[in-house]
């Protein structure tokens, strides 16, 4: 059974700004999604990797 997806900002919120569709551009969209999830993907790695550096040197004796 597919989940339904809720808007993250109510239309009261101040945060909300309403945005034609026909003033949207998907692939501009789907771009900057694809950019933010490949940097936290980064940001993720990098900290295991920074993990991993530090346990090595404890167990080292560094």
């Amino acid at each position: 059974m597919p989940t339904k997806t809720l808007p993250t900002v109510g239309i009261s919120d101040k945060a909300f700004r309403y945005r034609p569709a026909a003033s949207t551009d998907i692939r501009k969209t789907f771009a900057r999604v694809k950019r933010e999830l490949a940097r936290e993907q980064e940001q993720r790695e990098l900290q295991a990797s920074t993990v991993v550096h530090l346990v090595t040197a404890i167990k080292n004796g560094k």
